[in-house]
């Protein structure tokens, strides 16, 4: 393992002020988040406060969802509050899904990136349409994705924006989102024919050392639990797991697909 590992967490606030929703409303101390079905990140709750009447409070988020055409869902983690949500949410119906690892790092001893010949590293403080395409590519997986939406999403908290190119074009890019402290890694995106060769690393270890640069100290980022590949790159790097989150929902007529 290289670097220095982190078992503290950065916790749900710094890593929702590094991926903001589109339109957030205050439901009696929670945070119902909405970016038009746009990740679970962006279109789901941040329960960080204890609402006066429980009921009332779901209540009022479904229908904020339903109204909407989105899925109720609530982040489930070591912030949640009351200590009995997910216990109630789990009366109501809500499934627990999409299981997620928080690795983080310090900012030091970074790893040196692997040789990359013939591949160019361009960092921006904007999402360009190179940038943003490259990433939907593989994010959108096929599916119709509004670019004006994802953009917003991406572009919603300061961010680094990091593009790796050949002579064919974009082959990689990686966001790292600054908060307090901390920068918060998203959008690794590797096109298929540079795979295997380290470019994901590389970028990685770019957008560290951007972020070092512009004063952070730790590193953080979110894989799903049952990404192995991710995990062990990361974890190669120096990430260790600092916290365990998933989601309670349960789905509307009408909802749109994630």
């Amino acid at each position: 393992m290289t670097g220095r590992a982190l078992t503290t967490a950065p916790g749900a606030l710094i890593e929702v002020a590094t991926w903001r929703p589109v339109e957030v409303v205050d439901v009696d101390g929670w945070q119902a988040g909405f970016a038009g079905g746009f990740t679970s990140r962006a279109n789901s709750v941040v329960p960080a406060a204890e609402p006066a009447d429980l009921d009332e409070a779901i209540e009022r988020v479904e229908a904020l969802y339903r109204d909407r055409g989105l899925p109720a869902r609530f982040r489930i983690c070591a912030a949640a509050r009351p200590d009995r949500l997910e216990e109630h949410l789990e009366e109501r119906g809500y499934a627990a899904v999409a299981t997620t690892l928080v690795l983080a790092r310090e900012l030091a001893d970074l790893p040196a990136p692997p040789d990359m010949t013939g591949v160019s590293f361009d960092l921006s403080c904007d999402p360009d349409d190179r940038w943003l395409a490259g990433w939907l590519d593989v994010k959108a997986a096929g599916r119709a994705v509004d670019a004006g939406l994802a953009r917003a999403v991406v572009s919603g908290s300061p961010a680094s924006y990091v593009t790796a190119r050949d002579t064919a074009g974009v082959v990689g890019v990686i966001r790292a989102a600054a908060a307090e402290s901390w920068v918060g890694l998203s959008c690794l995106m590797v096109a298929p024919r540079a795979r295997r060769r380290g470019l994901g690393r590389a970028l990685t270890v770019a957008a560290l050392e951007a972020a070092a640069a512009a004063g952070a100290q730790r590193a953080f980022l979110q894989v799903e639990v049952g990404n192995s590949p991710a995990r062990s790159l990361y974890e190669r790097m120096g990430f260790a797991p600092a916290e365990t989150y998933h989601y309670r929902e349960r789905a509307t007529s009408g909802a749109q697909s994630r």
